[in-house]
């Protein structure tokens, strides 16, 4: 009977290790505070579709003249900023602390230290607040990026659940690389991005600045990930869990 006890005592126990490291794969799996993860820029710069050159940036541009800091969108040169969720979060605070008696409407135009304007940075903040509210990558997609989730599992083949959110950025497109990129000229982005390892099913979910999304299959080569750009927004990078 003691032996008996012991057994059915230890396959309880085996149970309930087994169920808690079942509960701590999942808390492993969603952590959507790793999308503050630095991406880093590969290469400065990259040939379109056409043919034409545009330049990589990490973070803003200085204007060699004044000293200012260059907002992308405006610049005439072909450029595409990438910046961080980490910089756009902390340049808003910034901006909120300075500012406590104004709205993000009364800020919302405002050029920043970020090279973005105050709503961009806003916008691609917004999402990480959500990603950090979410309890899954499809919970979050149905509410905030319909258009993404209605055709995730034909782009990803797999259902938005099987992916891990591992980083999250803005691409800031200047109106010089936006008309190279309306003549056909598609821009291949390389980007580093921590988590990301030769051979991953990665796909990214990226939105425009009028908050249209959609699902962008990428390649990967050790732990960079290619990227094709079309449009200034926020860029959510996810990895299959394996």
């Amino acid at each position: 009977m003691k032996r008996m006890v012991k057994r059915v005592a230890s396959v309880s126990l085996a149970a309930a290790v087994a169920a808690t490291a079942g509960s701590q794969a999942l808390a492993v799996g969603w952590q959507p505070s790793r999308t503050q993860n630095e991406v880093e820029v590969v290469e400065s710069v990259v040939s379109t579709g056409i043919g034409a050159q545009v330049a990589v940036t990490a973070g803003p541009s200085i204007n060699p003249a004044t000293g200012s800091i260059l907002q992308v969108q405006q610049s005439q040169d072909a450029v595409i900023q990438v910046t961080p969720v980490s910089q756009t979060l902390a340049v808003n605070n910034a901006i909120n602390a300075a500012n406590p008696g104004l709205s993000a409407g009364q800020l919302s135009a405002n050029p920043t230290a970020s090279g973005l304007s105050y709503a961009a940075n806003g916008q691609l903040n917004n999402l990480y607040n959500l990603v950090n509210a979410a309890t899954s990558v499809g919970a979050l997609l149905a509410a905030n990026a319909p258009a993404a989730a209605a055709n995730f599992t034909q782009v990803a083949g797999a259902p938005a659940d099987a992916y891990i959110p591992l980083a999250l950025y803005d691409i800031g497109v200047s109106a010089g690389a936006e008309r190279i990129i309306a003549q056909g000229g598609n821009a291949t982005i390389p980007l580093s991005v921590p988590g990301v390892t030769n051979g991953a099913l990665v796909v990214a979910v990226c939105w425009d600045r009028a908050g249209n999304s959609r699902v962008v299959p990428a390649a990967v080569a050790g732990s960079v990930v290619y990227l094709n750009v079309t449009t200034s927004g926020p860029v959510m990078i996810l990895v299959r869990a394996r």
